[in-house]
């Protein structure tokens, strides 16, 4: 476009916008016009610069001659009007001008544009301002010095002694917006404005003057503050301006020749900074301050605010190395942090590691800084300020990722890395000064093995707990850093200082070098198996052999827990670690280790403390895994005879502790009924040390939990679980002879006498001999006449007994079952309760072979008879339930002793009527009036005046007398369902229920063995005691007789109906 046709376009707008500006004064509505006007001008200025080189400075000017009548109208005009002024001058600066800007117009338009961007010159000058207003004059000034610097004159007239006052207010305003504007947008346009300045003065002494309040500023703006929050593009723009200031001020290049003390000439003017040696020192130690603020954004969400963060951290290592030698140290922790802190889409750590691979300076800084915090890191570890210890560890990790190469030499950290490691670690584990107390507790009797059986699938180790939560952190901070270390040239010279000082020091100290080198160990398995696949030499590493002594030490560790009585804890579960390790490298082969491995590993289920148990079950399933097993109960199985003769040697040898026998418990969880016959000769040991230690309550108490477990499991063998044909139990039962009953027993009489007699008949024709005697036997051929002798004695052979079902699993129960006669008196309650728990667990599996289960019960009679009588409410409950399970199995096999024994099952009842009287007297309330009072025979009998139409004894009686006289009515139920006493005990059993008999359970009981007199009694009752009770207890009985039938018969007989 020729400039005759671009002189046209912006002839129009010009003149129009002088002539609205000229009458302004006499019309003062004119201001939307002058907006107007001023919008078709900048319209027309883009259009125009578009096109590259369209305006010149001549062409410029022109345009900017009714923009500046605009500008000495600023008190009048609108603040739009001056947005869209500084918006053409922009325009005019970048295309039009460009370095052609006179030194006067310059110096005009800087004042210009300090004083709109001054939020002040509201009050003073113009009527308003806003902070577009202000965002535009930052970034006119910005253009203005950028245009101005491009020419030797225009920097020298930017610091001509004329111009300081007003580059100096221009600077004053900058530096301002930068701590007081709310607007990012304003701020971000004066960081151009300072950046602009800073690049376009080349006077160093002149840029130093305007240095302490621009780091002051910029110190303002970076720090990270809750108050004022600053958008990460100003952080951004913010941390490259401070990255460009201490090039264009400190670097190294521009501060080597700084002198002494300045020189005369230049020590006249004092209002001039002279940079000296010593200003450089005082300049320094500011820097540090302000430093030390901005390196707290390394921890910022933003990329590009890290970005900008590690490029100031290089400009400091790489161009103030000298000048800013104080703050090398903290810069280069920042940088680590910033490599660490990216994710797996941050690039500043790969920009990082070129820049060390490149700059061998560079690399060498940071290995001393490596050697420092590596020096320092016990001491770190001995603060409380968990921050600071986590820092330090995530700073020794990223730099050994980050010098992980051939060209950086580590051996000198190397030999230090190990011992501080240990010394760090061991630290952290003295934060709880006692700890013995971690997670542990005082060993129980028994354990509960759900805890254990529920982690059963669990094949990785869980973080070892520890007391402290802090020490917990730490202790993933050091595994994320044997994870780096594992994958560096240092990982073998460090695992062998730490293997070899896993038996020296104190116990915290022995406790890191042995978790240290067992996750360092592993790290270094995971990352060298695909190059050991593929690199098979057949010759053992340096890393199998740390691995086979790691394997002894802890096998030892395992093996001595008979010496050591209270280990610590975490060494077993280290140890563990090691074998399942171990097993996991070796797999099929470390089946021949199981010989000395498998018993000390089952021995740790046995311990109270529930994470090493977890332990010692993923111990278990990653030595199945890896030796071929389907599961760890398939292992203990298979390998059962290792273990047997392991607990019975515990046993046999004294050995009293609690291990042992849970050690069988455990298995018998793991494995079930099908680990059982293998337990014969262990249950003998067991017994043998029953009868060494009888005299200590606990270990019979825990010796008989045991027995109880296995029992438990044993019951569950299939050939045990087969349910008892009901029609049998029932058949054993006396049921009351009918009528029926005779006539039937009559016809098979007269039956058996007419077949007697028939066989007399036959007996008689064939008793004359035939033929002589010795030729009985040779001409009988066909066998049919006579019959043969060995045929008679075959006959006359008894059928040989049945044997038990599952016969090696019964005869452990039963021999179980017959042992409890000997402890059933001891003098622990809870020791008689879980006998007696055992005896209802077996009876009945024991019930199945009765030429077995007869013969107990004669056994265990007379000492089961004697807990009726015993002290503890829980015991009696208990013994009344085991005869109420004898009758139910053995039948009529009762009825001799039930008879025997009816004097103490009164007792029973009387003591419970006894005590069931004094809790109703006691509990009785004021609105109703319960008359409670003993029956001839029965438990209790029961009248109420109240609204309540049922009794219930439950609510005034206590939960012992509950218990038991809940167990005496199902024992009474079972007699009457199963023995077959004499009448007149039937006639106690009615008496004594006769207060239940409104329960369905109970009427059917007792309606099996004779159902005419339950009827007669439910009759009497509601004849008798229901118009005493009221109505509703009445009617209750009523409907119960109701459903009890009138006893069958003849059709001829005609029964009296009772009125």
């Amino acid at each position: 476009m020729e400039k005759k046709q671009i002189f046209q376009l912006l002839k129009a707008p010009c003149v129009e916008l002088i002539q609205v500006i000229a009458n302004l004064p006499q019309r003062p509505n004119a201001k939307k016009e002058i907006v107007q006007s001023l919008a078709q001008l900048l319209k027309t200025l883009q259009q125009i610069a578009a096109k590259p080189d369209s305006l010149d400075a001549k062409l410029a000017e022109f345009a900017f001659v009714p923009i500046s009548h605009v500008l000495r109208s600023s008190r009048t005009v609108p603040v739009h009007a001056l947005e869209l002024c500084l918006e053409c001058i922009s325009i005019l600066l970048k295309t039009g001008w460009k370095g052609d800007l006179s030194p006067a117009l310059s110096g005009q338009l800087l004042i210009l544009f300090t004083f709109l961007a001054n939020p002040s010159s509201a009050e003073n000058g113009i009527p308003a301002t806003s902070e577009e207003l202000q965002a535009a004059a930052f970034k006119c000034m910005a253009e203005l010095l950028a245009e101005v610097s491009r020419t030797f004159q225009g920097k020298a007239y930017l610091i001509e002694t004329a111009n300081i006052p007003t580059l100096g207010k221009a600077v004053l305003v900058m530096l301002d917006s930068l701590t007081e504007a709310k607007s990012n947008a304003v701020r971000l346009q004066a960081l151009a404005a300072v950046q602009a300045l800073t690049s376009g003065i080349d006077d160093r002494d002149a840029l130093a003057s305007f240095l302490p309040r621009m780091v002051s500023s910029l110190t303002k703006l970076l720090t990270p503050s809750s108050t004022k929050r600053a958008s990460f593009r100003v952080l951004e723009r913010g941390l490259d301006t401070m990255s460009l200031l201490l090039l264009r001020v400190l670097s190294d290049r521009k501060t080597k020749d700084l002198p002494s003390q300045p020189t005369g000439h230049e020590g006249k003017d004092s209002e001039q900074v002279i940079r000296t040696k010593s200003w450089l020192h005082a300049t320094t130690t500011q820097i540090k301050i302000a430093l030390a603020n901005m390196l707290k954004l390394r921890n910022h969400d933003k990329r590009e605010v890290r970005h900008s963060l590690l490029q100031l951290c290089l400009r400091v290592i790489q161009d103030c190395r000298l000048s800013l030698s104080e703050c090398i140290g903290m810069v280069t922790e920042t940088m680590v942090t910033l490599a660490g802190r990216g994710g797996e889409h941050d690039t500043i750590e790969n920009d990082l590691k070129t820049l060390l691979y490149s700059d061998q300076k560079l690399s060498e800084l940071l290995r001393d800084s490596l050697n420092g915090w590596v020096i320092s890191l016990p001491r770190h570890m001995q603060s409380k300020d968990d921050a600071s210890r986590r820092q330090i560890i995530q700073q020794i990790s990223v730099a050994v990722r980050l010098l992980n190469g051939e060209q950086t030499d580590l051996t000198r950290i190397d030999d230090l890395l190990a011992s501080n490691l240990r010394d760090g670690l061991s630290n952290v584990l003295g934060d709880s000064k006692t700890p013995r107390l971690l997670v542990e507790s005082a060993a129980p009797t028994t354990i509960e093995t759900g805890l254990v059986l529920s982690n059963a699938q669990s094949t990785t180790f869980q973080p070892l707990e520890l007391r402290l939560k802090g020490q917990d952190d730490m202790i993933r901070e050091f595994k994320y850093l044997l994870q780096e270390l594992a994958k560096s040239n240092s990982a073998v010279t460090v695992a062998q200082d730490l293997v070899n000082g896993t038996e020296f020091g104190s116990e915290e100290t022995q406790l890191a070098s042995f978790w240290l080198s067992i996750n360092l160990l592993k790290e270094m398995v995971n990352f060298d198996s695909a190059t050991d696949d593929f690199l098979d030499l057949g010759t053992s590493s340096i890393q199998d052999e740390m691995l086979d002594v790691l394997y002894a030490n802890s096998l030892a560790k395992l093996t001595k827990l008979s010496s050591d009585s209270n280990p610590h804890w975490h060494f077993q579960a280290l140890s563990l670690e090691v074998v399942a390790l171990q097993a996991s490298r070796y797999k099929t082969d470390f089946r021949v280790e199981l010989v000395e491995v498998l018993y000390p590993v089952l021995h740790l289920l046995g311990t109270p403390n529930l994470a090493l148990r977890n332990h010692t079950m993923t111990c278990l399933n990653i030595l199945a895994d890896s030796c071929g097993y389907t599961s760890a109960s398939d292992l203990v199985v298979s390998n059962v005879d290792y273990i047997i003769n392991a607990v019975g040697l515990q046993l046999n040898y004294q050995d009293i502790s609690p291990q042992a026998p849970q050690v069988l418990l455990m298995m018998m969880q793991l494995c079930g009924p099908s680990l059982l016959p293998y337990l014969d000769d262990l249950v003998g040991s067991m017994f043998s040390a029953l009868e060494r230690y009888h005299g200590y309550p606990k270990l019979v108490e825990l010796l008989f939990s045991v027995l109880g477990g296995m029992s438990e499991e044993g019951v569950k063998a299939p050939q045990l679980m087969i349910a008892i044909d009901e029609e049998t139990t029932q058949a054993q039962s006396g049921k009351a002879t009918s009528m029926t009953d005779v006539i039937d027993a009559i016809k098979v009489m007269e039956a058996d006498a007419l077949k007697r007699d028939e066989d007399h008949q036959k007996a008689t024709e064939g008793s004359f001999l035939r033929r002589p005697w010795k030729d009985t036997t040779e001409e009988d051929t066909d066998g049919q006449d006579v019959p043969h002798e060995n045929e008679e004695e075959e006959q006359a052979v008894q059928a040989p007994e049945p044997p038990p079902p599952a016969p090696r699993t019964f005869d452990i129960i039963l021999k179980i079952s017959e042992l409890t006669q000997h402890y059933l008196t001891s003098s622990s309650p809870s020791l008689r309760a879980s006998l007696l728990g055992l005896l209802h667990t077996t009876i009945p599996a024991l019930a199945r072979h009765k030429n077995s289960f007869l013969p107990l019960i004669n056994t265990l009679w007379p000492v089961l008879l004697p807990r009726l009588e015993d002290p503890e409410a829980y015991v009696v409950s208990n013994a009344l339930d085991i005869v109420a399970l004898m009758c139910a199995h053995a039948g009529n096999f009762m009825k001799g002793r039930i008879e025997g024994a009816w004097r103490a099952l009164k007792a029973v009842q009387r003591r419970t009527l006894k005590k069931t009287d004094n809790q109703s007297e006691k509990s009785k309330p004021k609105s109703t009036s319960l008359n409670i009072s003993h029956g001839e025979s029965g438990l209790i009998n029961a009248t109420a005046t109240s609204d309540l139409d049922t009794y219930r004894p439950e609510l005034y009686v206590s939960g012992p007398t509950r218990m038991i006289s809940d167990s005496l009515i199902l024992l009474l139920s079972t007699i009457a369902k199963h023995v077959a006493i004499r009448e007149e005990y039937f006639d106690d059993v009615l008496d004594m229920l006769d207060p239940v008999l409104s329960r369905s359970d109970v009427r059917e009981a007792l309606e099996s063995r004779n159902a005419d007199a339950v009827w007669l009694r439910l009759f009497n009752k509601s004849k008798q005691q229901g118009p005493k009770q009221g109505p509703g207890i009445a009617h209750q009985i009523e409907s119960f007789v109701s459903i009890a039938t009138i006893p069958g018969g003849q059709h001829r007989w005609n029964f009296v109906q009772v009125q």
